[in-house]
């Protein structure tokens, strides 16, 4: 850890995939290599882990979820949904569309949705919202 700079109050050794411990998962691709490549084909998840929890874990939601400054978050959410494999980014289609189409049944009364907006981009193809709520 003090190869990467890690301050000595910040140095801890346990378990890595926790949701405090994701923050140093970074830590095994620079000291150790040969550890974080056997972690990458082992563990699902690991390099994304990587990459993303970084130092301040935003990635996970665990403080709080930034997006890039050069994107909306309707850019933000399709650039994520695009970098996932097509199983999980359908799962996750479902997941948005459902979530949707209760907000417009409920509470579109707060604020309504302009046409062209991330539903209509997220829907599966050939499919509509109805049919992932019934």
């Amino acid at each position: 850890m003090y190869q990467a700079g890690v301050p000595l109050r910040h140095m801890r050794i346990c378990e890595p995939f926790g949701p405090e411990q994701r923050q140093g998962l970074w830590l095994y691709h620079v000291i150790e290599p040969d550890r974080w490549a056997a972690m990458c084909a082992r563990v699902s998840g690991v390099k994304s882990g990587g990459i993303y929890a970084g130092h301040d874990n935003h990635f996970y939601g665990h403080r709080k979820i930034l997006k890039p400054e050069h994107l909306d978050w309707q850019e933000y959410a399709l650039l994520l949904l695009n970098s996932m494999p097509e199983k999980t980014a359908e799962h996750y289609r479902n997941k948005i569309a459902i979530y949707l189409h209760w907000y417009q049944k409920k509470a579109s009364r707060f604020h309504k949705p302009s046409k062209g907006t991330l539903a209509r981009k997220i829907s599966p193809p050939g499919g509509d919202m109805q049919s992932f709520t019934q």
